[in-house]
């Protein structure tokens, strides 16, 4: 889509569109940034429009799932707020802000950690099986190679052991969805795919989208959430590691499926043949 819609926001009456513009670096996504105007009180803002889109139904996320993990974490200040949740996609508070890098340390990151896994568990859950069984069935033919269906066997044939309570997952906490604003404040956006879930895969996941060191990552972690349970900790991440590149490489195929761009591709096949060498 090329150009937005004017008419996407014809369920907000009392909201006009001054303009718009294409976000980048969305991988899951291909955003808007929209400025508008409250009509009865003249106040400007700008918003983020996510779509529902043959992208989004590929990867399997729900906007009405993301409306009410947002609608549910009004009152932490970690997240954005949602605007409006509208037929053709949602409507969520831009954040003024620079994207995370170096200017936040890696205790401050693990500090975001600790603070989604004490915020309210939604009400659906993240199936790690079941996750990789949709990415598996949006994935074109041409990837599925004997070597990719073994590892989709292999994995999808494991057990998954139960390691901690569910808690409130992100399942997507990398610097780059991390903004800090010049107030000081560190917000998290982008949780289209927040759900309960086992917060040690989550840990790994974190671990995994930042390059952390995992036992250092892991003593951190613990010592800010206050466990002794360290060395269980440390074996939950480290069996849910595999997993976590096992969900990345089905990702980047469903990816190179929804666009052509050589670059998912590439990245899909180096993690498949780092598994294969590894697992089989």
């Amino acid at each position: 889509m090329n150009t937005f819609d004017p008419a996407l926001l014809n369920a907000l009456p009392d909201i006009e569109l001054l303009s718009a513009r294409p976000l980048t670096g969305g991988l899951s996504n291909r955003c808007w940034l929209l400025e508008l105007r409250d009509v009865p009180t003249a106040m400007c803002s700008k918003a983020v429009w996510r779509p529902i889109a043959e992208s989004s139904v590929a990867f399997g996320l729900s906007r009405e799932r993301e409306h009410q993990v947002l609608k549910n974490l009004e009152s932490s200040n970690l997240a954005p707020r949602s605007i409006a949740l509208l037929d053709k996609g949602l409507l969520v508070e831009w954040l003024e802000g620079t994207t995370a890098a170096d200017n936040l340390s890696d205790e401050e990151l693990l500090q975001l950690q600790v603070d989604i896994h004490a915020l309210p568990v939604p009400c659906w859950r993240l199936d790690v099986k079941q996750k990789a069984a949709h990415y598996w069935e949006q994935i074109d033919i041409r990837f599925k190679s004997s070597s990719l269906q073994q590892l989709f066997a292999h994995f999808q044939h494991l057990s998954i052991q139960s390691w901690f309570d569910d808690t409130c997952c992100h399942h997507d906490l990398g610097r780059y969805n991390i903004i800090c604003q010049p107030e000081g404040h560190k917000r998290v956006i982008d949780w289209e795919y927040a759900a309960a879930g086992d917060p040690s895969l989550d840990l790994a996941l974190t671990i995994s989208a930042n390059g952390l060191e995992r036992e250092k990552a892991v003593a951190v972690y613990c010592r800010l959430l206050g466990t002794r349970e360290h060395e269980r900790w440390l074996a939950a991440v480290t069996a849910w590691q595999p997993w976590c590149r096992y969900l990345a490489m089905l990702w980047y195929y469903v990816g190179a499926t929804v666009w052509p761009d050589n670059s998912y591709q590439t990245e899909a096949d180096k993690l498949a043949q780092e598994l294969f060498r590894e697992l089989l």
